[in-house]
């Protein structure tokens, strides 16, 4: 007999284990230049699908609100998301209780928003979520690369 873990539970875990990560980075220095920081945005362009075969209906009202929320959410993780260099010469991401509750309301805000918004087609919905995370997910990636390469510069001044 074959058990099926619904949707919501595989949402759940998926969040779960992105937050999961995100902690365990904390206490593990980023390596290298800071490609790995760019990395996810490379995993995003599967999704790209979504709009060039544009199943759903979207009005430029529902774009506009996608859009303003996904940057919106990336405004929070851009100020929270911040790297250091520690004691052992490393550099970390640093520790922010603020950062993690954003992103867990984000996480819950985006389930809510899958879940309570019966009135537009799941199609156009799925288009929707995907361009909500596109539009936080590519500012703060850059923005955290950016900070990365800034403590990176300082972090090799200091050590000439």
């Amino acid at each position: 007999m074959q058990t099926v873990i619904p949707a919501t539970s595989m949402f759940i875990i998926i969040g779960l284990f992105i937050l999961i990560r995100r902690i365990r980075s904390m206490y593990k220095p980023t390596k290298g230049r800071g490609g790995r920081i760019i990395l996810p945005l490379l995993f995003l362009t599967p999704g790209l699908s979504f709009f060039l075969k544009a199943s759903g209906h979207v009005t430029y009202l529902q774009l506009s609100i996608a859009i303003f929320l996904g940057v919106g959410f990336s405004i929070p993780l851009i100020l929270w998301s911040d790297y250091e260099i520690r004691n052992d010469g490393l550099i970390y991401a640093k520790k922010s209780p603020a950062f993690i509750i954003t992103f867990a309301i984000m996480i819950t805000l985006r389930y809510y928003f899958r879940q309570h918004i019966s009135t537009i087609e799941p199609g156009t919905l799925n288009m929707l979520i995907f361009l909500l995370v596109i539009c936080y997910l590519i500012p703060w990636r850059i923005a955290c690369y950016i900070k990365y390469k800034k403590v990176l510069k300082l972090k090799n001044t200091v050590s000439l």
